[in-house]
């Protein structure tokens, strides 16, 4: 029988071998890990990890009492309270410098405007890292995020927890088997509204004109580490918890927030790369020109992906809080999030692979359409592995010397997806030329200054 190499066997697996020269020395039997941001996301991180892993310290900037927040979601003032061992910091740069002969890992879940700064400052310290979806907050730093990657000895993963579900892989397998024949067509929607989003026109109109009224910073909310790298401003609540993912200066809208894991299968069933073209339409009443502050609450993003030898040229359509062609033969209400694959034989639907949560159900997370093809197709034995958890995938890439298969070179490109997405609504009504070769767009400057952050003083991305 043919022996297969380490690196054959990996390549099989989905997972790289590090060069030898980036490979770390292995660590301990567990990981010993440090968390930054430790609210709804963070601490589902922590839940995760805990169990098999050591935490040795937490970092968060508002420690409040939900009862002072006005939300339903975790708040790190209850989360902490679970890990008692865990050191506890403000400051995570603090953090860094006092732990760092202690920990491997660092865990970061917090806004996506720190999620660049904290990871590449994490990986030339030697620490493996995880970091929560959108990955970063500009196209530059997500280029800056994958060099990082390529220069230190670290394992990285990108929080797109569906990539691991039985779902996502599922629906990886069809579309390579051909159970819908050639790919002609994707819709991607995002119609439920997260809590503590912006619900309407009005309430973001609201929104603009009560953030100048000066509010005492309550004492448990750290500020100035909160806005970090952003332009500053003074405290509002109406931009934590969770609100600032529709302020331009914190967060990356919806898109940003929802995008990489409904384009996770797609992107990776399809090989897709960056798009050729991209185009935006939003609610009437949001005008880039005067708002420059917020996201739309509607949006409607169209992608053309250029052809390669296994499909033609692809369109693909983000709807955000904007209904989606429903398929034929589809029955009764779509999801409150996924996608619509359509192609030459039938079509795939899939619904949250991520999480439950209510009014977003369906009967199957996975459809195929026409009934009769999903009552027909022989589905494919499984060819992707499957990991234990997103979480652990990570942690198994770590004390193995290998790249996990959601790492910043993956995440980053479902990221910069997004985030190109982010600039076309910016532009809304123009058509953007997008060359992938040189990562700049044809015929807009405007554009092109928007791939980069700037930040505060005292901020900048580790060299």
């Amino acid at each position: 029988m043919m022996r297969l190499s380490r690196r054959e066997l990996l390549a099989g697996s989905g997972l790289t071998l590090l060069p030898a020269r980036l490979r770390a020395q292995p660590p301990s039997n567990k990981l010993n890990l440090a968390f930054i941001g430790i609210g709804t996301y963070g601490a589902r991180c922590l839940r995760e990890l805990a169990p098999t892993q050591n935490v040795l310290a937490v970092c968060d900037v508002d420690w409040r009492k939900r009862s002072e927040m006005n939300t339903n979601s975790l708040v790190a003032s209850e989360v902490v309270q679970q890990y008692p061992q865990a050191r506890r910091f403000d400051d995570w740069r603090q953090m860094l410098d006092e732990v760092d002969r202690q920990i491997d890992g660092i865990v970061i879940a917090g806004a996506d405007h720190m999620h660049a700064i904290a990871s590449i400052a994490s990986m030339k310290r030697g620490k493996h890292v995880y970091c929560e979806k959108p990955l970063a907050h500009s196209v530059s730093e997500v280029r800056a995020m994958a060099a990082a990657e390529r220069k230190y000895p670290v394992a990285t993963q990108a929080g797109v927890q569906g990539h691991a579900s039985e779902d996502c892989r599922r629906i990886v397998e069809w579309i390579r088997d051909g159970a819908i024949g050639t790919v002609k067509e994707v819709h991607l929607f995002q119609t439920a509204r997260p809590p503590d989003y912006f619900p309407g026109v009005a309430d973001q109109q609201q929104a603009l004109q009560r953030i100048h009224k000066r509010i005492p910073i309550p004492p448990e909310v750290k500020w100035d580490l909160w806005v970090g790298p952003a332009p500053e401003r003074p405290y509002h609540p109406m931009y934590l918890p969770r609100k600032w993912r529709a302020w331009l200066d914190f967060g990356t809208g919806i898109l940003g927030d929802h995008g990489p894991h409904y384009l996770d299968p797609v992107v990776w069933a399809l090989e897709l790369g960056l798009p050729q073209t991209i185009e935006a339409e939003t609610n009437p009443e949001w005008d880039p020109r005067n708002d420059r502050q917020t996201f739309p609450h509607r949006a409607t993003v169209r992608y053309t992906f250029s052809a390669n030898a296994k499909r033609p040229a692809l369109p693909l359509t983000w709807h955000c809080f904007d209904d989606p062609p429903v398929p034929k033969g589809w029955k009764g209400p779509l999801p409150g999030g996924g996608g619509i694959i359509s192609g030459s034989e039938g079509a795939i639907v899939f619904g949250l692979m991520y999480q439950g949560r209510p009014g977003m159900t369906v009967p199957k997370l996975v459809t195929l359409l026409p009934e009769k093809l999903d009552q027909t197709y022989r589905r494919p034995a499984p060819s992707l592995p499957r990991p234990a958890s997103h979480w652990l995938e990570w942690v198994d890439a770590a004390k193995r010397g290998v790249r996990g298969s959601a790492d910043f070179a993956y995440g980053g490109l479902l990221t910069e997806i997004c985030l190109l997405g982010d600039i076309a609504i910016r532009h809304k009504g123009s058509l953007l030329h997008f060359d992938a070769r040189t990562k700049q767009f044809l015929n807009a400057d405007s554009a092109n200054h928007m791939l980069a952050s700037s930040y505060r003083s005292g901020w900048s991305l580790p060299a």
